[in-house]
């Protein structure tokens, strides 16, 4: 199934919530459930409340990109030593080795001199860095994961909305209304459920008996777009 909403990620997590519910995976169901999130607060926060039993993973490819913003405080940008370091983390990564990476950005933090060009960036840009992994350990058990061929990253998400929404509405020249917006990727949803002969048969028949009630026909189009879904 499907679907894309520009309403708020609290909606988004509601409804993933509805979506595992009716497959079965409900909280008291025992069965295993993983959710993957890029680390951003809010989400992590819903996540916990709507999926407090399931397995919470951070995206994989995230945390590379942090390493590689790491890499770029303690090696010169292009260089091989920066692409040595970032694959060696990218293994101890792969490997469970989270603290190990956390241990040597804290070290190199503390090595980096407090005063000199460009140094207190990248004191800061280390700490960061260092505080967001920490923050994530749990998050972050990728050799678990693999073992158990779960997801590490949410790649399939990410080519699922270029295609839904991307292949529709992102062209050159195109400018949207966001409420406007939000009706064209309900009805590319649809379509690519294989959900739209059934949504024609709804429209014509829901119009259809609002025109035998108030006497006229019905207009669908409408001049002002609907608001964005605020709850499922």
């Amino acid at each position: 199934c499907v679907y894309g909403s520009f309403a708020s990620k609290r909606h988004a997590v509601i409804i993933a919530r509805r979506e595992a519910n009716k497959r079965g995976f409900t909280p008291e169901s025992g069965k295993q459930l993983q959710l993957l999130t890029d680390g951003v607060p809010d989400l992590e926060q819903y996540g916990k409340s709507f999926f407090s039993v399931a397995t919470h993973t951070l995206d994989v490819i995230h945390v590379v990109e942090k390493l590689w913003e790491a890499g770029g405080c303690i090696h010169p940008e292009g260089s091989d030593a920066l692409k040595e370091w970032v694959e060696e983390q990218k293994q101890r990564l792969y490997g469970g080795q989270v603290r190990a990476i956390i241990g040597e950005l804290v070290r190199h933090w503390t090595d980096t001199p407090k005063t000199g060009p460009g140094n207190k960036g990248k004191r800061e840009r280390l700490r960061q860095i260092s505080t967001y992994l920490k923050k994530r350990t749990t998050m972050m058990n990728y050799d678990e994961l693999l073992a158990e061929d779960l997801e590490v990253s949410t790649g399939q998400i990410e080519g699922a909305v270029k295609y839904v929404l991307g292949l529709r509405c992102d062209h050159g020249g195109m400018r949207w209304i966001k409420e406007r917006a939000e009706a064209i990727l309900q009805l590319r949803c649809i379509d690519i459920n294989g959900d739209w002969e059934a949504f024609v048969d709804y429209v014509h028949d829901s119009a259809q008996r609002q025109a035998m009630e108030r006497g006229h026909a019905v207009r669908i189009q409408q001049q002002d777009p609907n608001q964005l879904p605020e709850v499922a």
